[in-house]
């Protein structure tokens, strides 16, 4: 089930009835695991009872993102065609309608006399529509690549000195991305967009210095959050810490088993 999303911001019958499907749905099953502490409040609200909700976070294999040998990041910006002497804003995930990434062509427009390259790595509908805008802005700061095996994901990861977190306003209410974890784990420097209320908000006052949290669908803000993000020491201590502590999937995965076994 898409928690919260069945009949959302629609109305007639077809809305109303996949509505109740929901609802029926999460009364009659043993137990309903979420994904953020936002989503348990959300099967709340929707007459879940509090002993049937678990909280299964997304976790990251944060073995593989320690000590990443530099040679590998090198030989996979090579491999790029990322020129060295420029830092690195790293933007790794599926390229749609939800992130808004159409602040980070204008961010890079607006930073394009800095040496940085933003890198734009992925797939996804949107993509088309995001090269032909940096392409007519003749921006030669943006370099759109496709989507890296999984094996390579530690260096790319370790490569970005700044990296994108992007959705629309709204979007962070009830989801920490999956790529965040992974991004923590290897302790790189995020700028997240997200209101003060939402998850990802709630994340970074909780933990100062995890990431860098501006406004959602503001150039101004995201270019202030990057060039933030960009005065940091290239590893984030806060940020893999707290992966270390909290995002382990050894630790997520036995929390979740001795709560299931209650």
């Amino acid at each position: 089930l898409g928690l919260g999303m069945a009949g959302k911001g629609k109305r007639g019958s077809v809305a109303r009835l996949a509505t109740a499907f929901e609802r029926s749905a999460l009364r009659n099953v043993d137990n309903v695991s979420t994904i953020s502490r936002s989503m348990m409040n959300k099967a709340r609200e929707k007459g879940v009872a509090a002993e049937k909700i678990l909280f299964f976070p997304n976790w990251s294999e944060v073995a593989r993102f320690q000590d990443v040998n530099d040679a590998d990041v090198t030989a996979l910006r090579q491999q790029l065609g990322l020129p060295e002497g420029k830092k690195i804003v790293l933007y790794s995930g599926n390229i749609g309608e939800k992130q808004g990434l159409e602040k980070v062509i204008d961010a890079a427009e607006r930073l394009r006399d800095r040496p940085l390259i933003f890198a734009i790595v992925g797939q996804g509908g949107g993509k088309a529509r995001l090269e032909n805008m940096a392409r007519e802005r003749g921006l030669a700061n943006i370099k759109f690549l496709p989507l890296q095996p999984y094996d390579a994901l530690p260096a790319l990861l370790k490569m970005g000195d700044c990296h994108l977190v992007v959705q629309k306003r709204g979007a962070a209410d009830a989801v920490l991305p999956s790529k965040l974890t992974n991004i923590l784990a290897v302790g790189g420097n995020a700028v997240i967009t997200a209101e003060p209320h939402t998850e990802l908000g709630q994340l970074c006052a909780r933990y100062p210095g995890i990431a860098v949290c501006v406004e959602p669908e503001s150039t101004d803000a995201l270019v202030n959050g990057i060039s933030q993000a960009l005065a940091m020491p290239k590893n984030n201590t806060t940020a893999r810490e707290y992966a270390e502590r909290t995002l382990n999937k050894e630790n997520v995965l036995r929390q979740f088993i001795a709560d299931i076994r209650g």
